[in-house]
């Protein structure tokens, strides 16, 4: 079943058994209260109705006196005596009474009394067994409910007792029959109410099951369009009050969670199917100049030495770039596969004079410059950071081998180390044409190369900024690059400081 419907039958059953309970013990109570009532009327009813069988037995067996044969001593007038004996005042027996004298056994040993013959057309019967027992000496008497002779849906409250006469047993009984009107009326009443009311509450509950539950059908219609593909779908209502729209915030975090992954897998596919293309467009290359190379050598078209050492040369050259390319390759996978680094402190100061006495014996016609500024006063760290020293060293060397690669021979480059705002800061500058405008922020992309302002073709394969920004990154730091005012490339890595008085190496 569907969950209104569980919800709308749970409702209607637990409330269904709630008013029959409720029901029951009404009807109980009402059953005993009546049923008490008649016991106190069947008790006041005993003496009223012994009175009233001793008075038509007295009446029916006493004899009737006529005046002798000749005897007009009145003036000619019979004389008659009537035998009504004088009695106490007695209440009359309660409507619908009935009386009766049995034998031990319980056979009728006189006329009963009865105030409606209709009612009593079939008179009770008491059993045998419950005679017996009120025959032996000292048992109180007992109010039963005891059957219609001849007629089983007849009942009575009746009350046997020993009789006063000492011989025999006197049944008092009154009917049954208000009494049970009174409970079938109420069944009547209570079997209206409930269906009345199970009714009333089954339309309303499914009024409100369906209003209450229509958030969630709007809910799975968003769902069906978000699992056919729209993940620009949010659900509603979306907020703190109900729990509905709890549900609908939670899914809807979950939703953008989603969204963003699923933008950043198709992000990271295009990168790769644009890195793979790059990679092997960049790769062969330099094979097939290794090849063209090999094939002229085979076919013997360099027999001279100068020829043969021509192409040696060559394929030497093709090769080397080619391992310095897979090496730019490699690092970057690796980079990607584990971006977290091995964390040490690392003080820029050496690593900042070495990349400037590699990049001099590299270029020694440059002149090379390093500015390093003072740590703020009460600081006990000297330009330390926290990370990878052997990937530092290659962020500078990339930096510079850079800087030396994209500018003309004999222009000046430039390094400044400083440490404003909490932070190092490493600016490698050089004096040659600059960066396109439009590219500042894309000289970090693989395989990317300047296009106007830089020659193409003279550096590698375009991967050495990209390492640069991989490496800064997973050190938690930023790189730009940016044109200086009077000319000129300038690129910039911040890393965050170490902590106050962590150690210092090489």
């Amino acid at each position: 079943m569907s969950l209104r419907t569980r919800l709308l039958v749970g409702l209607v059953v637990l409330t269904a058994i709630g008013l029959l309970v409720a029901g029951f013990a009404t009807y109980r109570a009402e059953r005993s209260f009546l049923l008490d009532r008649l016991n106190t009327q069947v008790v006041e009813a005993v003496n009223p109705v012994e009175d009233a069988l001793d008075t038509q037995d007295n009446l029916r067996h006493a004899p009737s006196l006529t005046p002798a044969a000749g005897d007009d001593s009145d003036g000619g007038q019979p004389a008659t005596q009537h035998n009504n004996p004088p009695q106490d005042f007695q209440l009359p027996p309660p409507p619908d009474s009935f009386g009766e004298h049995l034998t031990a056994t319980g056979k009728p040993s006189r006329k009963p009394y009865n105030t409606s013959s209709d009612t009593y057309r079939h008179p009770p019967v008491v059993p045998a067994y419950v005679l017996s027992r009120l025959t032996i000496g000292g048992r109180p008497p007992r109010i039963m409910t005891a059957q219609a002779k001849g007629d089983p849906s007849l009942s009575y409250r009746v009350i046997v007792k020993p009789s006063d006469t000492g011989s025999g047993l006197t049944l008092i009984a009154l009917s049954l029959n208000d009494v049970d009107a009174s409970l079938a009326r109420l069944e009547t009443i209570e079997a209206i109410v409930i269906a009345s009311v199970l009714a009333a509450l089954a339309i309303l509950a499914w009024l409100v099951i369906r209003i209450g539950l229509r958030p969630l059908d709007r809910i799975g219609v968003t769902a069906g369009a978000i699992a056919a593909g729209d993940l620009s779908r949010r659900v509603s209502p979306a907020d703190e009050r109900t729990e509905v729209g709890r549900l609908g915030l939670a899914l809807n975090a979950m939703l953008g969670q989603i969204e963003r992954a699923f933008t950043k897998r198709q992000e990271s596919e295009e990168r790769l199917r644009r890195f793979l293309s790059d990679a092997s467009h960049e790769l062969r290359t330099p094979l097939t100049s290794i090849r063209g190379y090999a094939e002229l050598f085979r076919l013997g078209a360099t027999s001279k030495p100068e020829d043969t050492a021509r192409a040696m040369r060559r394929i030497e050259e093709e090769a080397a770039r080619m391992g310095v390319l897979v090496e730019e390759l490699l690092a970057l996978a690796r980079l990607d596969e584990m971006p977290q680094t091995t964390r040490a402190p690392v003080d820029l100061v050496p690593l900042v004079e070495d990349a400037r006495r590699d990049a001099s014996a590299v270029a020694p016609e440059r002149e090379i410059t390093v500015s390093v500024q003072p740590v703020a006063r009460g600081s006990r760290s000297h330009h330390v950071v926290s990370g990878d020293v052997h990937q530092l060293r290659q962020v500078l060397a990339n930096l510079m081998n850079n800087a030396i690669k994209h500018t003309p021979a004999g222009t000046p480059i430039e390094i400044d180390l400083s440490s404003p705002s909490g932070v190092e800061r490493v600016a490698v500058r050089d004096h040659g044409t600059g960066l396109p405008e439009d590219a500042q922020d894309a000289v970090f992309e693989r395989f990317w190369r300047a296009e106007g302002g830089r020659e193409r073709g003279k550096a590698g394969a375009g991967l050495g900024l990209a390492i640069v920004a991989e490496i800064v990154a997973a050190h938690g730091g930023r790189v730009s690059a940016s044109n200086a005012p009077d000319g000129g490339a300038v690129f910039v890595i911040e890393l965050a400081r170490a902590a106050s008085g962590a150690g210092e190496t090489d």
